[in-house]
């Protein structure tokens, strides 16, 4: 006799019967629920929607291990812990965190589907960047390649320079240890790396500034006259390709695939929107398609942390880059942005999402508008010992060319270090399908516990 199955439509389910049931799940397990499928996410309004910002909790050291997710449409607030970890990028839902002895791990904090990818160190391929502006003294290698923190003063040395060596971390999205790509830009003239699974490791490149200066100050002078230059490169990943750009105005292309060695390639020489461009900072957005997604640089001059450049007045314009066209018209000042809201900032990679035509307070996003929270020069030279400014979320109206702050919420969040926040789009993958839903963070990874 042929044994029968029983199959059971747990998609089919009735929608008041989820509500009741999602009603009395506490914040994991309604995450959890969201993520089963679409008649179950449909059925429980979102706990806390994107986008969110990854901010640490405060300017000290021992703040940094410690941070706030926080979702902007609704201003909900999920404490985490990071043990001895700084988050220092993220990109598709991952985000990219550091130790005391600058090794990378990539993580995706809120489903256990996808295990945690550590990274090769940086430390034996860079050894004479620890004797430089980060790190005053030598600090000897162990044999695989980490550092050897010796003395309760060689930890307060890398500590300081957890904070403060990379500047950026771009990433392939989906990364696994069997098939992830990883660029790193690197401050004080430190350069830039990038490594593969499989490659042996990192390759570091000469600092990208086909001017070939090792670094650029802060100040310049023209004249007797002080010029403060914004020192903040860019760095994305798009379509299999690493893209930077330099203080002296070019896009320059790496592929990691490449037949080694490994070499950049000019892209495009951006078109400064002001007759000084080292005023402004350089955000690219690739906006569409994975692989045929259009070049946009966003030109952001804003009031930075130095006397000198607090009164200037905000500025801010689009640029949209066509290879086709004549040298004279590549790059064209663009008076909407198809839709989409752009998401910007001095850490995390910026992204270009799409936003209901129709948009409610839930989304929070308005379409063809520009938000940003962590572009302010000079922001890097603020010391932990010093005041911090009030937390800030701008948002840019293309069509309209006009700014306007965004509501961030009550006291308990302004002591929160907003200069350090990074955008986070959380997601999950559903089968071969990426969407908006997010399952819990797991809390069977040794080194990362979720803080009740």
């Amino acid at each position: 006799m042929e044994e029968t199955t029983t199959f059971r439509d747990w998609a089919g389910l009735p929608g008041d019967l989820l509500t009741c049931i999602g009603e009395l799940l506490d914040l994991s397990g309604g995450l959890c629920f969201r993520g089963v499928c679409r008649s179950w996410s449909a059925a429980l309004p979102a706990l806390m929607p994107s986008p969110w910002l990854v901010i640490p909790d405060g300017p000290d050291i021992g703040d940094r291990d410690r941070f706030t997710m926080l979702s902007l449409p609704t201003l909900s607030p999920m404490r985490w812990r990071l043990e001895h970890q700084r988050c220092v990028g993220s990109s598709d839902g991952w985000l990219a965190l550091v130790d005391p002895c600058l090794a990378i791990t990539l993580l995706n904090p809120l489903t256990d589907a996808e295990p945690a990818v550590r990274l090769p160190p940086l430390g034996p391929f860079r050894r004479e960047s620890f004797r430089g502006r980060c790190i005053s003294h030598f600090v000897p290698m162990s044999p695989d390649g980490t550092l050897r923190i010796l003395t309760p003063r060689d930890r307060r040395i890398f500590e300081s320079a957890q904070l403060s060596f990379i500047h950026r971390v771009a990433f392939g999205p989906n990364p696994t240890a069997q098939d992830y790509a990883v660029a790193v830009l690197c401050r004080d003239g430190h350069g830039m790396a990038f490594t593969t699974a499989g490659g042996g490791g990192w390759q570091w490149l000469a600092w990208p500034d086909a001017a070939g200066r090792a670094a650029t100050p802060a100040v310049v002078y023209q004249g007797s006259e002080p010029v403060y230059v914004n020192r903040d490169l860019d760095l994305v990943y798009h379509g299999g390709k690493f893209y930077y750009t330099t203080l002296c105005g070019t896009v320059w292309a790496l592929d990691p695939a490449a037949a080694p060695p490994v070499a950049p390639v000019p892209f495009a020489k951006l078109r400064p929107p002001g007759p000084d461009h080292r005023h402004y900072g350089k955000h690219l957005v690739f906006a569409g398609d994975e692989n045929d997604g259009a070049l946009h640089v966003v030109w952001s001059d804003v009031p930075g942390l130095h006397d000198a450049t607090r009164g200037r007045t905000r500025r801010m314009c689009v640029r949209r880059y066509d290879p086709a066209a004549t040298r004279a018209r590549r790059w064209r000042k663009v008076r909407h942005l198809g839709g989409r809201a752009f998401l910007i900032g001095g850490r995390s990679q910026s992204v270009a999402v799409s936003v209901p035509a129709s948009s409610s307070p839930s989304t929070w996003l308005r379409p063809n508008c520009v938000y940003f929270t962590d572009i302010t020069p000079g922001s890097d030279d603020v010391s932990m010992w010093e005041y911090l400014p009030e937390p800030e979320i701008w948002e840019f109206d293309v069509v309209a060319n006009s700014f306007r702050a965004c509501h961030r919420g009550g006291e308990e969040l302004e002591w929160l270090d907003w200069l350090k926040a990074i955008w986070f789009t959380p997601r999950v993958r559903r089968g071969s399908t990426t969407t908006n839903q997010i399952v819990p963070f797991s809390q069977d990874l040794p080194d990362f516990f979720y803080l009740k």
